[in-house]
């Protein structure tokens, strides 16, 4: 039972990130990210892990570019652009070796592309390749915009 409240809390914090972010702006949906949110493995997700230095290590190459992703923004700082655009180009460039976790990353990177971040031209060119992606799965019949909710489903709660 404590697995479906953590799943829902996870869900209900997403959806607040979002709307925050959406309805107030950058200010309140960073205050919102303030609480950790893990969503894979032992590094992806919000504030996830708390402290790198007793972090386990990678359990797959998603892990292992959340780790990178984690480490550049202990190095650069907390909402870092270009932190997220380095992740979000090696998400998108790199094969994944199933479909569980081509889902995974596409749920990681969906999530990165939309998350706030402090400079308002990196913020674009997070979305811009966000929609330029989701344009293609659709006129491609890759997939519709309604994938981007069950890749975040799957990543809270599960397959």
């Amino acid at each position: 039972m404590q697995g479906v409240f953590i799943s829902t809390r996870c869900a209900r914090m997403l959806f607040g990130i979002c709307f925050a972010f959406i309805t107030f702006g950058f200010a309140d949906a960073q205050q919102l990210l303030n609480n950790p949110l893990p969503v894979y493995g032992n590094w992806c997700g919000p504030d996830y892990p708390q402290v790198l230095a007793n972090a386990r290590p990678p359990v797959d190459p998603l892990d292992a570019a959340c780790m990178r992703h984690d480490y550049c923004v202990a190095a650069q700082g907390r909402f870092d652009c270009g932190c997220d655009i380095s992740l979000l180009v090696e998400l998108r460039n790199t094969h994944w070796s199933n479909p569980y976790i081509h889902n995974n990353a596409r749920g990681v990177y969906d999530a990165i592309a939309l998350a706030p971040c402090s400079n308002p031209n990196g913020l674009a060119y997070k979305q811009s390749m966000f929609a330029k992606d989701l344009i293609s799965d659709t006129v491609t019949g890759r997939g519709t915009p309604a994938d981007v909710f069950d890749r975040w489903r799957r990543l809270l709660v599960g397959p």
